[in-house]
């Protein structure tokens, strides 16, 4: 007869002592497990689910048959309700369900995992549209695994690799060798794959991390170094030494470099016999040989988009350091124009430029103070105006910058000031322009146009938009008519009031506008709607104050579909 094998002795102690750690693993479980939101149901998922499991009720919480005791129905929809936020829980309980655990289990597995074409299209279409961004890669590869993650729990089990031509697809141009070298492979194309070589370029991105980062429009230094020099800093500097650092340790065009590796032979080296390297690599190096010819060209349609993200009106007139010649779009700025077919300048677009119709003389005058320039290039088709650096410094100019204001001086007397913003270097606005004879005056904005064209906010907050032609005391002393006497016509609320108990249940409205200048659709007013509860706001562009009502009913409808109720308050100041 066979011996019986060890029996494992249970003593009360060992009971004891597994019944604590349960508790304590309970307990850290229970304090990790986030509050359910819309963006981490797969984390709150795993992490719930882990904590019902040990508390050995996950099986019964998803069978259809077997039914929850009522100490273990309180207990869980205790533990579901208090695991989700004010919105989540506005969202999933209701009438119906509030009673039971099950049910509430249930209506957050249909809400967030629901296998309903509406809830594909929506987890489908957050991956299909999630953004590459080169200063934040441990994000995208976090995003894209959360989001294949989701795609599975409601049914969607694409190809890996399919996926991953997908993924690779969001890589932007300055990454297409990186994804050239992963779609040509000998391995199986996976998600994974892919992450893993992202992780291995923002690895080595880290080790080569500059002190100093790029700015956000990278202009062309001019040929004047000495001048040029407030333009960039220290990057030039920074610039050649981390290009020497590239040079000592990688082959060049033309040239090999033995210690780069010992398995890397000058024969085998595509630097020197370009005729064995893969068709792929010939095109990325042809495709950057003319990006680095590209360089030596003004970009002029760089400035200008700055210019127009920035909308700020009163950048006219830009103090360009890619400008080889000051350059005008109006015949008001000249009082000596030769009106002919010249050259034509280029712009950053490829094949792109811009015609010269004319050479003259253009006058500025400030308050105190003209400028004469000569020899400046009429270009209609250009959508601001550019001084050279350049052509200023061979007149003896030298400039300086502190505090966000520069300026420009000849010996001892100011030629040309204003303001720097985000690496825009604006000249402050003229008075006049042109002929002085004839005195055509630029429009000069007012404290209280500012103040308008923002819906009449207070001067604090606009800080940034008034130009530093007006002095303190004028801010100081301004005052709106209007907004005075709303003051004193509008009478106090003298309900009681008391905070909502749940979302959209009170609301308050607010008008902004008229905005001047309109944005591009014409939009000249923003309503905004505040949710008492949440604290959430919301704005909604209009092109003239007949399209609140519109707005606002369209809102309610909405909302009372989803939510099942309208606001008992809205409040409008």
């Amino acid at each position: 007869m066979a011996e019986a094998g060890p029996v494992r002795a249970t003593s009360v102690n060992d009971t004891t002592r597994n019944d604590g750690f349960r508790q304590a693993m309970l307990k850290t479980a229970l304090d990790t497990t986030p509050q359910l939101t819309d963006e981490n149901y797969s984390v709150w998922k795993d992490k719930m689910s882990g904590l019902l499991e040990l508390r050995g009720v996950l099986a019964i919480l998803e069978s259809p048959t077997t039914e929850l005791t009522t100490d273990e129905n309180a207990e869980l929809k205790l533990l579901l309700i208090s695991k989700m936020d004010s919105v989540t829980h506005n969202n999933v309980i209701n009438a119906e369900n509030r009673n039971s655990a099950k049910e509430i289990w249930k209506s957050i597995k249909e809400r967030f995992a629901s296998s309903q074409s509406s809830n594909r299209a929506r987890i489908f279409n957050d991956f299909l549209y999630l953004n590459f961004k080169e200063d934040a890669v441990d994000s995208f590869i976090t995003d894209v695994r959360v989001s294949i993650k989701k795609m599975i729990d409601v049914g969607i089990d694409l190809p890996q690799d399919i996926l991953a031509y997908l993924v690779l697809f969001k890589f932007p141009a300055s990454l297409h060798l990186l994804k050239r070298q992963i779609m040509h492979s000998d391995k199986d194309l996976k998600v994974e794959f892919v992450c893993n070589h992202l992780t291995q370029f923002n690895n080595e991105a880290r080790a080569e991390t500059r002190d100093v980062l790029p700015s956000e429009a990278a202009l062309y230094s001019g040929r004047n170094e000495k001048f040029n020099k407030p333009f960039r800093g220290s990057r030039t500097v920074q610039t050649q030494g981390s290009s020497g650092n590239q040079k000592s340790s990688r082959c060049t065009d033309g040239h090999h470099n033995p210690k780069q590796d010992s398995n890397h032979s000058s024969d085998s080296c595509w630097h020197l016999h370009p005729e064995k390297a893969p068709d792929w690599w010939r095109e990325s190096q042809e495709k950057w040989k003319k990006d680095k010819e590209k360089s030596q060209v003004n970009y002029y349609m760089s400035l200008v988009t700055l210019w127009i993200n920035h909308g700020d009106s009163k950048s006219r007139i830009i103090l360009d350091s890619g400008a080889s010649a000051h350059i005008f779009n109006h015949e008001r700025y000249f009082v000596k124009l030769d009106v002919k077919d010249h050259d034509v300048i280029k712009t950053g677009k490829e094949d792109a430029t811009l015609p010269i119709k004319g050479i003259g003389d253009v006058v500025l005058q400030w308050s105190g103070h003209c400028l004469k320039l000569t020899n400046c290039l009429f270009v209609p088709d250009i959508v601001i105006n550019l001084i050279s650096p350049g052509c200023l410094d061979e007149k003896g100019c030298s400039l300086t910058a502190k505090g966000g204001r520069f300026r420009v001086k000849k010996a001892t007397d100011v030629v040309v000031q204003g303001f720097i913003n985000n690496g825009l270097y604006s000249v402050d606005e003229p008075i006049s322009v042109g002929n002085i004879d004839r005195v055509e005056t630029v429009h000069v904005t007012t404290l209280q146009e500012i103040h308008e064209s923002f819906g009449h906010a207070s001067l604090g907050r606009l800080n940034q938009f008034i130009p530093s032609s007006f002095s303190q005391s004028e801010k100081s002393t301004f005052e709106c008519k209007s907004c005075a006497v709303s003051k004193i016509t509008k009478q106090p609320f003298k309900g009681i009031s008391a905070t909502a108990t749940k979302s959209f249940d009170k609301i308050h409205l607010d008008l902004i506008g008229p905005l001047d200048p309109p944005s591009r659709e014409g939009y000249k007013f923003i309503l905004t709607v505040v949710d008492n509860y949440s604290g959430y706001l919301a704005g909604f562009p209009l092109k003239n104050k007949d399209g609140t009502s519109d707005v606002l009913i369209n809102l309610l409808d909405n909302e009372e579909r989803r939510l099942g109720y309208y606001p008992t308050l809205i409040a409008n100041p």
